[in-house]
């Protein structure tokens, strides 16, 4: 398909946008930008022309920590399931992910769901890769886990997780246990993200191959005046930062300390979304655990968040009323994630050359339609 989506809002990149510009889409590519409507020449024939009437285009949002939507959670669902995850993601406006898997003490069902996801690509969102979240973790900092399931740095255990997968993107690690650096250091030399968190860990702790914290905040020592913190260490600027914007994991007058004192460059969002999203509000069980959806919160019975039930937008609608521009949630939506990850050749801006993966939305953020791969998802 060609389409001309014209008289658009274009979010280009970090920094720039065109109020009145046009996209040109051919099959899953970006063909041409044109900064104004108004002085298109070029005859484009057999091309559907849409008049978006002033509405925003912005990049496909990318979320690197998800657990699940809708009742489907990524450590026990089907092939199946995934395509249905990749739909429902596609609608919200992601359309690239990461699956969260949360370590289970049952370690052959746990290398045979690394293995189902080892052709998954996923028909809307793409599916980018695996996130390891778990099981190196801090007993003091289980959140909804149970903590007989964390276990020591083990290194052999962790080389059987790389052989039994091959789409393991990011290891979530809490870096002060011992034996932690030993994993670091082959996560890195196999071009595997190592984030920092359910941790304890200090400054001092960290070495050369930690990449950055996982949902900043969240299970992890606070802001210290002495201890030099993750919290303290994120605002170093030297690290990326996953952020469930929620309103809820991080308040939202601490979120606006984020946006003020932490590079725009070094923040990712992300939805740490568990089963909880999308269903209505009542009782739940996750991960074990007997949980309650209320409104925007999913908390365990014993005073937990069990991960977000929000979407990618939902955090940016957060965001944007605390005074983020269009440009910055663009980087903490999409590119952030795409260049941490080494994917921004082809996605995170609208660029000639990129992929057609496109969300388009009215002045207020809210969903009109999706593009994933120049196919609309008609939301």
């Amino acid at each position: 398909m060609r389409y001309l989506l014209e008289h658009a809002h274009l979010i280009v990149d970090g920094f720039r946008e065109f109020i009145d510009g046009a996209l040109h889409v051919e099959d899953e590519t970006i063909r041409e930008v044109y900064p104004q409507t108004s002085k298109i020449k070029d005859d484009i024939e057999d091309c559907e022309i849409i008049d978006l009437k002033g509405a925003l285009i912005m990049p496909g949002f990318f979320d690197t920590h998800t657990h699940g939507i809708s009742g489907i959670s990524f450590d026990d669902a089907t092939a199946e399931q995934l395509e249905q995850v990749s739909y429902e993601f596609a609608c919200d406006g992601t359309t690239s992910f990461l699956a969260s898997l949360s370590y289970a003490s049952d370690r052959e069902k746990y290398f045979r769901q690394l293995e189902r996801f080892e052709n998954v690509k996923g028909n809307h969102a793409r599916f980018e890769g695996i996130h390891l979240e778990g099981p190196f973790l801090s007993r003091k900092h289980i959140g909804v886990g149970a903590g007989d399931q964390f276990l020591e740095p083990d290194l052999e255990l962790m080389k059987d997780f790389l052989k039994h997968s091959s789409r393991i993107r990011q290891m979530t690690i809490a870096y002060e246990e011992n034996g932690a650096k030993p994993i670091g250091k082959l996560l890195h030399d196999n071009g595997i993200k190592v984030m920092c968190g359910h941790s304890d860990a200090v400054y001092e702790d960290l070495d050369e191959y930690v990449d950055g914290f996982t949902h900043l905040f969240n299970a992890m020592r606070g802001l210290h005046h002495r201890d030099l913190t993750l919290v303290n260490c994120a605002f170093m600027n030297r690290w990326t930062c996953e952020l469930i914007a929620d309103g809820n994991h991080v308040k939202p007058n601490v979120l606006k300390l984020v946006l003020k004192n932490i590079d725009r460059d070094r923040i990712i969002l992300v939805t740490d979304s568990s089963i909880a999203r999308k269903l209505p509000d009542g009782e739940y069980e996750f991960m074990s655990k007997k949980c309650t959806k209320k409104g925007t919160t999913f908390i365990t019975d014993d005073g937990h968040f069990a991960g977000s039930v929000v979407s990618i937008r939902d955090e940016m609608k957060v965001l944007y009323d605390l005074g983020a521009k269009y440009t910055d949630l663009l980087l903490y939506s999409s590119l952030n994630a795409f260049r941490f990850y080494g994917l921004d050749e082809r996605f995170g801006t609208l660029e000639k050359g990129k992929y057609a993966d496109l969300v388009i939305m009215d002045d207020d953020l809210n969903i009109q339609n999706v593009m994933t791969g120049g196919r609309f998802i008609h939301v």
